[in-house]
């Protein structure tokens, strides 16, 4: 994962190059890893950047001209030019037209506050030897993850867990609350991680400590709130500017020199974004069992537009076993083994692209029936919101997790007794953040910071061991605006259909993959397509099976878990290590692992996958 690190000591007690060294090492996965430092062993100061050699492709650490100043830097600015210029205008020499150097301009003119001037995906880290000062800054959604700790008078910071658990001395604790988490809801929540002490660093933070004085203060530089509501706003003005909008994020991020790609499935996301590249050649990919929904959709998608597309089959679930450690590596058990999709494919994706403009929480940001949901946007009062918080985020953002009943039975003793509703009230902690939002839309940022930012976010985490990604739809402009309409002009798709009809029309024609009903937003040829396409399935499932019916999963997890994985689940579960841990209760684990291999259940393998995931973490993480 390509990013900055580093350690400031303030009591001098270590030698900062050699856990600088490993922490870079320790976090390079593959042999195009780029690692740069500087270290101060008098000061006590040590900092890195690690990349994957296709961004930030510049030597790195930047020094002011006096020495002063030093900088790192990971990501892109996309209003680059415009900043510089407005530089030059005020007397500011630049040696180059590098982001880094831009950086540096920013805060010799404005102090740290220039951060609020940046638009983009970025992570870095200024250290001032004048002032004795590290700034650490990211962008406005944490789209490049960064992870610190302060402890006996240093902060460690680093985009992986492991850099920081370098330091020999860390005491690895782990977090109850974040165990409780992670069997209940599948992730984290928050800033969590497993260890007590070492947290995410939120989304448009700004982070300062004084190494002089020890001293630390994380601010946040721009929150949800500074977005206007426009409740004024028409659905055809909102139409027009919200095409207008995407359609220039994605010529920004698919029109310089990196050959731009898109991981295309059959829906919305991914399909708009590759209808809007006006670059030849551009390639898209897809993964998944022969002619299920998303590989014929996607093909004939891909048809539609001209790209280069390729497919990668998933024919059994062996690729899992294959890969399922580099995943452990990369996302450190915040993610379970079951949420893996595409991973098999990145050495093909190196090959054919630099960049993969992801739609990822496209469906999200421009509206979908999951995330504006009436029990959550009109919820009678806070406790009504919150339940309903805590039931999608068990039930319907992903495979069904443990119930109550279950979490009663899946401990030890004692720690039981200890764990017992810590996620619930660790959710409504986390949840009161969010409930001085608009109504309409505190749902979903709640989701955008928790079940985006600490689940699937992981996708990218991984995919950025090999190629570099791209936000469309996290894109400034656009984001804003579209969040600050009223929810109801977003609901149920119907701007989302109206701007692929208006801005990618042979798009509105290819069925969506999920419910195969047309994105068109004519609504009487949707409902006649509609109507079809169910008299077709009601004519298969009570006369005969006549017309095709395709595959609803690109891959089926729980029937790999039953055949091709089941050895491999059972070595994991019903090892000496996991049963004489004292945490999972051995007769409970064999009940629901019977119960998944019965095939009696549907979806029980949102139960299993997170006890094997946490196991394996321990053994890579903690145990070591």
């Amino acid at each position: 994962m390509s990013g900055v690190f580093g350690i400031l000591d303030s009591k001098r007690q270590m030698r900062v190059e050699p856990l600088l060294t490993r922490m870079g090492a320790r976090m390079s996965h593959r042999e195009w890893y780029v690692v740069e430092t500087f270290w101060d062993e008098d000061a006590g100061v040590g900092l890195g950047r690690i990349g994957i050699g296709i961004f930030n492709r510049e030597r790195q650490p930047l020094f002011s001209e006096d020495q002063n100043l030093v900088v790192f830097l990971t990501g892109e600015f996309y209003n680059a030019a415009e900043l510089r210029g407005a530089l030059k205008a005020k007397g500011h020499h630049f040696r180059d037209e590098s982001d880094l150097e831009l950086v540096l301009r920013l805060y010799q003119d404005k102090g740290e506050q220039f951060v609020r001037d940046l638009d983009g995906a970025f992570v870095l880290v200024i250290w001032n030897r004048g002032s004795q000062e590290a700034i650490i800054a990211n962008d406005r959604f944490g789209l490049y993850p960064l992870f610190y700790t302060r402890y006996n008078g240093r902060l460690i910071f680093a985009p992986e867990m492991k850099g920081i658990l370098c330091d020999d001395t860390f005491p690895r604790r782990l977090d109850l609350t974040a165990l409780a988490q992670y069997m209940r809801f599948q992730h984290l929540l928050g800033e969590r991680t497993f260890f007590e002490g070492i947290e995410l660093l939120p989304n448009a933070s700004l982070l300062v400590y004084n190494l002089s004085t020890d001293t630390f203060r994380c601010e946040k530089y721009w929150d949800f709130a500074d977005i206007p509501y426009r409740p004024e706003v028409s659905f055809d003005e909102a139409v027009e500017e919200a095409g207008r909008l995407l359609r220039r994020a994605v010529q920004r991020l698919s029109g310089d020199a990196y050959r731009p790609g898109v991981y295309l499935s059959g829906g919305l996301d991914s399909r708009t974004i590759l209808g809007l590249i006006e670059r030849r050649p551009v390639v898209s990919l897809t993964y998944g069992v022969r002619d299920c929904r998303d590989v014929y959709y996607a093909r004939r998608i891909a048809r539609a537009v001209g790209s280069q597309h390729y497919w990668c089959d998933l024919p059994n679930g062996n690729w899992v076993r294959k890969w399922v450690d580099f995943h452990l590596e990369l996302t450190e058990g915040f993610h379970t083994w079951i949420h893996m999709h595409g991973i098999s494919t990145l050495p093909l994706a190196r090959q054919l692209m630099d960049v993969n403009l992801t739609g990822w929480d496209g469906g999200s940001v421009m509206g979908h029936p999951g995330s504006i949901e009436p029990l959550l946007v009109s919820a009678v009062d806070d406790m009504a919101f919150i339940a309903r918080i805590f039931f999608v985020l068990t039930h319907t953002y992903t495979w069904p997790s443990i119930t109550e009943g279950e979490e009663n039975m899946l401990y030890c003793e004692p720690l039981r007794r200890k764990i017992q509703g810590l996620a619930f009230d660790s959710l409504r902690d986390e949840v009161s953040r969010y409930l001085h939002y608009r109504p309409d839309v505190r749902s979903e940022f709640f989701s955008i910071r928790n079940h985006c930012g600490r689940l699937t976010q992981n996708l990218i985490v991984f995919a950025r061991s090999h190629i570099e990604v791209r936000f469309p739809y996290f894109d400034y402009s656009l984001f804003e605006f579209l969040y600050s309409l009223p929810a109801s002009l977003r609901e149920d798709r119907r701007l989302f259909r109206a701007v692929i009809q208006r801005e990618t029309p042979r798009l509105a024609y290819i069925p969506y993959a999920e419910d195969e009903f047309l994105p068109t937003a004519h609504s009487w040829i949707r409902n006649l397509h509609g109507l079809g396409v169910r008299l077709k399935r009601r004519f298969n499932r009570h006369i005969g099976a006549i017309f095709p019916e395709r595959h609803t999963l690109y891959a089926d997890y729980e029937e790999y878990l039953r055949h091709e994985l089941r050895e491999w689940a059972s070595g994991i579960l019903f090892d000496k290590r996991t049963l004489e841990r004292g945490i999972f209760a051995p007769e409970f684990v064999e009940s629901i692992f019977k119960r998944h291999q019965s095939g009696m259940e549907q979806w029980t393998i949102g139960k299993v996958a997170p006890i094997m995931t946490y196991e394996m973490m321990l053994r890579r993480f903690y145990d070591s």
